[in-house]
């Protein structure tokens, strides 16, 4: 008689070293991991950052090369780029300090670097990583991607106008390195977007299909943590609380998604940037309160749950909470001035085709929601928002 599986499980980084000063845990990294020759991807923003210039000091000679210049949406061609030249450095630890691309980038080179046909196959194959990837030191710098937490890798794909993810145990980091001090001052508006991606990571892992009961802990925990938070750090960005904790719960977040993963907002959501370049936290901010409404009859008690778990405080009935969390997340995108419509991105109505059946084909994420979306009900949500 062939046994029912139905466990879960989950890949999580390495190593975790958080809180303001954590980024000098890194030279100490290196000699943990005999690295002589780390290179550091590294975000434009943070080229003149006092904290990044003090780590290339105490890097000294270790450091091979750090690498600026890099893309907001990696590419197979840009990752190609980045993998030569490192390469050609003999690179043998990769640190990563930036958003979700810059990340995501440094995962599959290092995973290509010790696999070389994954490398051949245009980074298309992850079934050809079979060897451990080189040591990686993620370090983000906006709390929002989770991209630290996870092992998953997006990126374009400009023929078809699309973004898509790649998946690979060893795409998960080695270390990871919250340090706040990297995210003070971040602006208001990169600070919501990014805030309200993680939300979603949060809310979708807590909607998912494959949700269990070690990744609601997780996401009902990093959802409260988050909406108790991103109000503060949009209004003060050099809130150091605030600021840790939307760190904290971005991380916490991330990790969800390598036992339960995203729904249908991620999905609706990577046509919009593949074609309208839209960066990744406005269009899953813009597309979520739609998205619940359509789950809405199908995730009741998830939303009760939710609504608990974010605002414990909120005197509402059992029977209205699920509409009132609803509304709840639509106010707060209002509050924290996310764009209300697509037609400022240049969608129009001739798009919403394209975008339905490109949205369709995101069957890893649209498989995972609550509830099984028609082209329909995707092609009503995009019309919900030209406005």
């Amino acid at each position: 008689m062939e046994m029912n599986k139905k466990g879960y499980q989950a890949v999580f980084p390495g190593a975790l070293y958080a809180g303001f000063g954590s980024l000098l845990e890194i030279p100490d990294i290196l000699v943990r991991e005999g690295a002589g020759k780390a290179v550091l991807l590294l975000d434009d923003a943070l080229k003149e950052n006092s904290e990044i210039r003090g780590l290339q000091e105490r890097l000294g000679a270790s450091l091979a090369g750090t690498l600026t210049g890099l893309p907001i949406e990696p590419s197979r061609d840009s990752i190609r780029g980045v993998y030569d030249v490192v390469l050609e450095k003999g690179g043998d630890l990769l640190i990563a300090a930036g958003g979700g691309s810059i990340m995501d980038m440094a995962k599959v080179v290092a995973a290509a670097l010790t696999n070389e046909t994954f490398a051949e196959s245009g980074f298309c194959d992850t079934s050809l990583i079979r060897k451990k990837a080189l040591p990686t030191v993620m370090v983000p710098t906006t709390a929002g991607t989770g991209a630290e937490a996870t092992p998953n890798a997006i990126f374009l794909i400009p023929e078809q106008e699309l973004k898509a993810g790649l998946v690979s145990p060893q795409f998960t980091a080695s270390y990871c390195v919250l340090d706040p001090a990297l995210t003070l001052g971040l602006p208001r508006n990169l600070t919501a977007s990014t805030g309200m991606d993680a939300l979603c990571h949060a809310i979708e892992s807590y909607l998912s299909k494959k949700a269990n009961l070690f990744s609601r802990m997780l996401s009902g925990y990093a959802a409260a943590l988050i909406v108790a938070n991103i109000e503060r750090a949009c209004e003060d960005g050099f809130d150091r609380e605030a600021r840790e904790n939307m760190l904290l719960g971005s991380f916490i977040a991330g990790m969800c998604l390598s036992t339960s993963g995203t729904v249908a907002v991620h999905a609706l959501s990577y046509p919009l940037g593949g074609k309208f370049h839209i960066p990744h936290g406005v269009s899953n901010a813009i597309l979520l309160p739609e998205v619940l409404k359509v789950n809405l009859p199908y995730c009741r008690e998830q939303y009760r749950q939710l609504a608990d778990l974010m605002l414990p405080e909120a005197e509402w009935s059992r029977e209205e909470k699920p509409e009132r969390f609803v509304e709840y997340v639509e106010l707060l995108c209002r509050r924290l001035r996310i764009p209300e419509n697509l037609t400022e991105y240049g969608v129009g109505e001739e798009d919403v085709e394209f975008l339905t059946k490109q949205a369709m084909e995101v069957r890893r994420l649209l498989d995972q929601n609550p509830h099984a979306l028609s082209e329909e009900e995707i092609a009503g949500v995009y019309r919900k928002l030209l406005k």
